[in-house]
């Protein structure tokens, strides 16, 4: 049933209704503080209509994303807003977008259309369980934004620091597994994330496992890039550092094993500019970490420097680390040794 609460009586904390004389929620007991971060959306803003803008969840170099309600179907949403850094500024008290001079109007539009398919691609995979559901995508003040469901829970960094900084090995395969699932369907698709980390990857209250922030992510098989890109110390492989580096799926299989790393080490591995100096990479079961020497030798694999020493493809990876095929995944020989029990 449609919300037809007046927009100024719900509470942008809980969005449950704000006592009308003292503007404190009858549900969460907050007080309203309409206050609007510098750059943001002005708060309780309308947008298509039905979502009623909170407050910023994030800020990152392809724009912001905002804790929403959505008046239509009274659910909270996260909506994600295309302002990438550099290129735009707000209209003072305004949601409108201003695009500096010609030549970064003519950059942000063309980075515009990498965002809008992009959208579109995730769009037509929102069914799948392993990331955010996308909800609704639609341009207005000179920008774009897409809607999608709001999770509650921790990220993968959080859980791992709350199980004193490292996971068992079998904790470790039960939770990375739906990653991979995920990313082999968006590869299949030609989307590569190229910011897998534990910060993004949400465990969620029903324990499912969801990968988010897309903000990095390239369609590979187009061709198409982002003017900013994501360099996370420890996690982002040489070719992000290289302009021109090829990039595809063996840039998510790299950040996948850096993660799984962190997961049983405790920390990343090194920068990769520095492992091309010296790449002493340390194997977990030197730092007293319980691991089949098969599964080790592939995760050490999946972090190969330079991509040409990696896996493929994330199948192949997934074959030789959990010893089990992926269906329906063509199968090529990536290694010189045959997997263990």
């Amino acid at each position: 049933m449609q919300d037809v609460r007046d927009i100024n009586s719900i509470c942008l904390h809980c969005f449950g209704t704000l006592d009308p004389r003292t503007r404190v929620c009858a549900h969460c007991g907050k007080r309203a503080d309409d206050s609007t971060p510098a750059g943001a959306i002005p708060m309780r803003t309308l947008l298509s209509g039905r979502y009623v803008i909170g407050t910023p969840l994030g800020r990152g170099g392809f724009g912001i994303t905002y804790k929403g309600y959505d008046l239509l179907t009274c659910k909270c949403v996260a909506v994600k807003e295309f302002f990438p850094k550099g290129y735009t500024k707000r209209i003072p008290h305004s949601c409108v977008v201003e695009i500096g001079d010609r030549e970064n109007s003519k950059m942000f539009n063309y980075w515009l259309t990498a965002f809008i398919q992009e959208a579109k691609v995730l769009t037509s995979i929102k069914h799948l369980d392993g990331i955010v559901e996308i909800y609704d995508f639609f341009l207005t003040n000179n920008t774009a934004y897409i809607v999608m469901e709001y999770l509650n829970g921790m990220s993968l960094h959080r859980f791992i620091n709350g199980r004193g900084g490292r996971l068992h090995i079998t904790e470790t395969l039960n939770i990375m597994r739906p990653v991979i699932e995920t990313l082999w369907r968006l590869h299949q698709h030609g989307v590569i994330h190229k910011d897998i980390s534990p910060e993004n990857i949400q465990i969620v209250d029903n324990r499912k496992i969801k990968l988010i922030d897309f903000g990095a992510s390239s369609l590979y098989t187009q061709n198409v890039q982002k003017p900013f890109f994501v360099l996370k110390k420890g996690y982002s492989p040489i070719e992000l550092y290289a302009q021109g580096g090829a990039q595809g799926p063996w840039t998510d299989i790299y950040e996948l094993g850096a993660t799984i790393y962190t997961c049983l080490v405790g920390n990343p591995p090194a920068e990769a500019p520095e492992r091309r100096l010296n790449d002493n990479i340390i194997p977990p079961s030197r730092l007293n970490v319980k691991i089949q020497p098969v599964r080790e030798r592939s995760l050490l694999k999946a972090l190969a420097l330079y991509p040409k020493d990696r896996y493929s493809n994330i199948a192949a990876f997934q074959q030789m680390f959990y010893g089990e095929f992926m269906p329906n995944a063509t199968m090529h020989s990536t290694t010189g040794f045959t997997p263990e029990e």
